[in-house]
């Protein structure tokens, strides 16, 4: 695969934080922590945490992560993020937690597809999800998604069942990425348009 290629049948599990956007590919790999603390600020390791979100944290847990000393640091960073639209609040059990806008980050996955990739290397992804569905459909001997998912009920060995529960997470994957291509194709011109407008407001300095 070309933009989602870091899937493996040994790699569904990862850690957090985790990279959504890096080179417009998802990948789900936990970022080295080593010298961030010399080389990023503490609001630059807040928002690096907070915008990789997997599920809704804390003050608390972002802090750590980030490997900040002052709760009041985490915490005016974050509500600078939430008036920026980039996270919203909810509370869970009265605590309150903080998490990625969905919307936003569905967004931003988009453009970022727009800006590293070519209509032509966009459309070449799609051919690689639709053989790797074909192939999947041979080698199972099902139809869709929903038919592999129901032969889970059947009598079968379990790790032809593990192995099958494999390509469905895979197979749904594909599904989203697809989506998100497809989306990105039919914005791409209008996308395309806003970020040269946008670089060329940015004067470009001679070092």
């Amino acid at each position: 695969m070309g933009l989602f290629n870091d899937k493996t049948l040994t790699n569904l599990e990862y850690n957090e934080p985790f990279s959504i956007y890096k080179g417009a590919q998802v990948k789900l790999l936990s970022k080295p922590m080593d010298d961030w603390t010399e080389t990023m600020t503490a609001r630059d390791r807040i928002e690096d945490v907070a915008l990789t979100l997997r599920k809704p944290r804390s003050v608390n847990w972002i802090k750590e992560q980030a490997e900040v000393g002052s709760w009041e640091t985490a915490k005016s960073h974050l509500e600078s993020l939430v008036d920026a639209g980039q996270l919203t609040v909810v509370t869970v059990d009265g605590d309150t937690l903080y998490k990625i806008d969905p919307m936003r980050a569905y967004l931003d996955h988009i453009q970022e597809l727009v800006v590293e990739n070519t209509k032509d290397e966009l459309r070449d992804e799609l051919e690689a999800i639709a053989a790797e569905i074909a192939d999947w459909k041979r080698e199972y001997d099902v139809d869709s998604l929903e038919e592999l998912e129901a032969s889970l009920g059947e009598e079968l060995p379990p790790e032809e069942i593990r192995d099958r529960r494999k390509v469905i997470t895979y197979w749904e994957e594909n599904n989203h990425h697809r989506q998100l291509i497809t989306n990105a194709l039919g914005l791409y011109d209008d996308l395309s348009a806003q970020s040269h407008a946008s670089d060329s407001n940015h004067p470009q300095y001679a070092d």
